[in-house]
């Protein structure tokens, strides 16, 4: 069994994954902003949230994490993206 400076250490890898895959997600969200923008279209869409909310609910039951840590998760992601359009939509 690991020790726990082991453990840690591959915790920190993971989060350096989770932090490039968080960067590409917000560059992605930039380019949508963009797009959204050029054609006409709000920068936030209510439906859409939703959407991502239930994606992550049905992607975290496969893995075994509860439907409340996946909302969190949800809301974290998209309360970013959401300041992140806005900023966008506002230059």
């Amino acid at each position: 069994m690991p020790d726990t400076e082991e453990l840690r250490e591959q915790i920190a890898a993971i989060d350096a994954e989770i932090i490039d895959l968080i960067a590409t997600r917000m560059e992605i969200t930039d380019e949508l902003a963009k797009a959204k923008k050029k054609s006409s279209q709000g920068y936030w869409n209510e439906e859409k949230e939703h959407e991502v909310i239930q994606r992550y609910h049905e992607l975290c039951e496969e893995v075994s994490l509860s439907e409340s840590e996946a909302k969190q998760i949800a809301e974290v992601l998209l309360r970013i993206s959401k300041e992140r359009q806005k900023h966008l939509f506002e230059k």
